[in-house]
């Protein structure tokens, strides 16, 4: 978090650096969860409106919100495997690995683990609150 913010007072904007990370953790993978978290958020506006409606769809986005969030950690942890074995196949190969070169390869490969937890918590944040703010359904509103 410290060198983000270094970078960004260094003159780096906070989309730069985003995009920068998104490069290192895998264009591909990285995508794909950033998309997830824009899908979320389209989701939690869609849902605060059925909120405000009183519509029953409201437990659907819900649940849909939370899938995406697990889909997305899914997502994070695949490319952190698919990184690894790449880091690993490279550093099999080369002569005289350093500690620097090894940590900075494992770094690359977490990039994408974090960023999924990241949307995975930011979904589960979401849900608890539209749970929290739903109407409590009685049995006569059931039957």
């Amino acid at each position: 978090m410290q060198l983000s913010i270094n970078q960004i007072e260094g003159g780096r904007g906070f989309f730069s650096v985003l995009f920068a990370r998104m490069q290192e953790g895998g264009i591909v993978i990285m995508s794909m969860i950033f998309i997830s978290g824009i899908i979320i958020l389209f989701l939690t506006f869609r849902s605060l409106f059925y909120l405000k409606n009183k519509n029953p769809r409201l437990n659907k986005m819900i649940i849909l919100i939370n899938s995406i969030g697990l889909f997305a950690l899914v997502a994070g942890v695949f490319g952190q495997l698919l990184q690894l074995i790449n880091t690993l196949d490279y550093l099999e190969f080369k002569d005289g690995v350093g500690v620097g070169e090894l940590a900075s390869g494992l770094k690359f490969t977490i990039l994408s683990t974090l960023f999924g937890c990241l949307i995975l918590l930011i979904s589960r944040f979401i849900t608890i609150v539209l749970n929290w703010l739903k109407p409590h359904q009685t049995e006569t509103d059931t039957l």
